[in-house]
Order: C-alpha cells, then sequence, then structure tokens
C-alpha cells in the first residue's frame, strides 16, 4: 500500500523540483532535489517489501538508489559552492559509477547472465565511452581534467544500460526487465543533456536544466518500479 502513496507523491515532488530547478542553483532546490530523491529510493523499499521474492534484487536496486541520492547531492553542492567545484563533481562521478555497478550486479544476479552476454555489453560499453570521448568537438564540449573519469564513468553507465536491454531481450521482454531498461536509456538520456551544461557552452539554461532532471527522475522511479514486476 504505501508503494501506491510514496511513488505518486515523489513523482510529484520531483515534478516541483524540475520546475524550480530551472532557474538555478540554491539552498532550497537542493532541499527539493533532496525530498525528491529520497522518494525515488522508499519507492524501490516499498517495493521490495510489497514483492519479497524479488528482495536479493530490489536490495542491489536500493543500494544503487542510495548512492545516487549522495550523488544527486553533491552535484548540486558543486553549482552552490563554486570553489569546491571540483571535488563536488569528481565525488559526484564516484558515487554514480558505484551506483551504476549495484545496477548492472543486479541484473547479472537476478537473470545468472551468461558470460558472452556480459562480455558483449562490456565491450560495447567501452566502445560507447571511447565514442563520447571521441566526439567531444562534434558535441561542442570540453571535458579537460574529467577526461579520464568521463570515459570510465560513461562505460560503467553504458554496461548498466546493455546489460538491461540484452535482459529485456533474453526474456523477450519481461516486464520488470522492460522498464528496468527504459528507465536506463531514460538515465543515460539524462547524462547526455547534464554533459552539455557541465562541459560545453550555452546550454546552461532552464530549458536544459528541466529536461536533464525530467529524464533523470523518470529514469530512477522506473529503475525502482522494475522491482515490482520481477
Amino acid at each position: 500500500m504505501a508503494y501506491y502513496i510514496v511513488l505518486p507523491l515523489g513523482c510529484v515532488m520531483s515534478l516541483i523540483f524540475c520546475i524550480s530547478r530551472a532557474k538555478g542553483f540554491s539552498i532550497r532546490n537542493l532541499m527539493l532535489k533532496s525530498i525528491s530523491s529520497l522518494c525515488y529510493l522508499l519507492t524501490a523499499v516499498f517495493a521490495v517489501i510489497s514483492n519479497p521474492k524479488a528482495s536479493v534484487y530490489g536490495s542491489l536496486i536500493i543500494f544503487g538508489g542510495a548512492l545516487g541520492l549522495v550523488g544527486d547531492i553533491l552535484l548540486d553542492l558543486k553549482g552552490i559552492y563554486r570553489k569546491d567545484e571540483s571535488a563536488y563533481l569528481k565525488g559526484g562521478f564516484i558515487f554514480f559509477l558505484v551506483g551504476h555497478l549495484f545496477y548492472s550486479s543486479a541484473t547479472i544476479y537476478s537473470l545468472r547472465l551468461k558470460w558472452w552476454i556480459i562480455l558483449l555489453c562490456a565491450a560495447g560499453a567501452l566502445l560507447f565511452g571511447y565514442l563520447i570521448i571521441a566526439s567531444a568537438k562534434i558535441m561542442k564540449v570540453h571535458y579537460g581534467a574529467y577526461r579520464t573519469i568521463v570515459f570510465i564513468y560513461t562505460s560503467v553507465l553504458a554496461l548498466s544500460m546493455l546489460l538491461a536491454i540484452a535482459s529485456a531481450i533474453y526474456t523477450k521482454f519481461l516486464a520488470g526487465y522492460t522498464v528496468l531498461a527504459i528507465g536506463l536509456i531514460l538515465f543515460t538520456l539524462s547524462d547526455a543533456i547534464l554533459s552539455g551544461t557541465f562541459f560545453g557552452r550555452g546550454k546552461e539554461k532552464p530549458f536544459y536544466f528541466f529536461t536533464n532532471h525530467l529524464t533523470y527522475y523518470a529514469g530512477q522511479y522506473l529503475i525502482a518500479a522494475s522491482i515490482m514486476f520481477m
């Protein structure tokens, strides 16, 4: 029952935050963001309670979501405390990176994926990361000192997305893995927009801030909701 309360409540809070965040960084927006992130984490927790047979998968998703919550806070602190911008940005990268390892582990463990599927996804993820770095000039972004961590993070992000897509195909689009795959595709789209606002020029505008967070929260809520369908 609690799942069906916190999910719509969280969606409303996240939409309020997305609208407010379009206006820029502030302590108020940091608080709204923290509440929004806590709601998708609670969505995952209550989903596990409602569907205990997915407890292992759900627990790994919860750990990934908890790390994402910390990453959310660090990335907003980056915009509030410009003096320590580099430290907060690197911290955000690291927390989200580890969070995606938990998402990948949830997929691999729940399906006991065959090694060759994992290997193909890993190869695809490395290629994805390389292409992101190689296309920097085309995308009009400059990674500078963050080039290495962007490559590592992007590869790990792509791995979780490709594993979810492969799992959806492998299970003939079973609801849980299909929802997870859509969630991670939206998460990846969100990071693509975020990359432009962080490392590009002319994209620190309300439209980009709004779409970045809208796709991000849509992705995270779908990842959390996937537990209910496992």
